[in-house]
């Protein structure tokens, strides 16, 4: 086997991510399901400046890379760009905020969800509300990019899907390169 597709053995703490009675959120637990067919081609986070080209069919979307990382790792700070975002998702990242496998969240979010989806993001700033660990900016964009920063890492996952879950065929980059999460993250400070 190559070493971009070895089996990699999980850490002591996966199993009690994904077995945690914390959890209680079925989309957040059906994203670690999901993680298990992702695994079956993927089998491991990139390492440092490693970079994973992907194309998926509609089997997950840009979420999904999160549960997968806070599997092994805890999330310092997390970036996500989207141009949509769903109840479920939103709901899903505040239960991993909640139970610290993410401390902090930036999200941006394109200006014309709040008329397009009024009751999300009313669900979305009530949560919000709450939790002085978790920013929300809006503007015109389309950008889909995340950033995971944690102690091992960090990670970067750009692609055409959004947070929402209606992915279809869609690709994705997933790397691991503080380069990378430095320019990125540059997307978050101009708002």
């Amino acid at each position: 086997m190559n070493k971009f597709f070895e089996i990699r053995s999980s850490g002591a703490n996966s199993e009690a991510v994904v077995k945690s009675p914390n959890y209680t959120s079925k989309y957040l637990l059906g994203h670690f399901q999901k993680i298990k067919k992702l695994e079956e081609d993927l089998q491991r986070l990139p390492s440092k400046e490693e970079f994973f080209f992907l194309q998926t069919e509609g089997a997950f979307n840009a979420f999904t890379f999160i549960p997968m990382i806070v599997k092994d790792f805890s999330i310092d700070q997390l970036y996500a760009s989207t141009y949509s975002i769903s109840r479920r998702t939103i709901e899903a990242l505040v239960e991993l905020h909640d139970c610290g496998r993410v401390e902090r969240i930036t999200l941006l979010i394109n200006e014309s969800m709040p008329k397009r989806n009024p009751v999300t993001i009313d669900l979305l700033d009530a949560l919000v509300r709450e939790r002085p660990n978790i920013e929300v900016q809006y503007a015109w964009t389309h950008a889909k990019v995340c950033l995971a920063k944690t102690m091992e890492g960090y990670y970067c996952i750009e692609g055409s899907g959004n947070w929402s879950e209606n992915a279809h065929m869609e690709q994705y980059v997933f790397a691991n390169s503080r380069g990378l999460f430095e320019f990125r993250r540059e997307i978050f400070e101009r708002v």
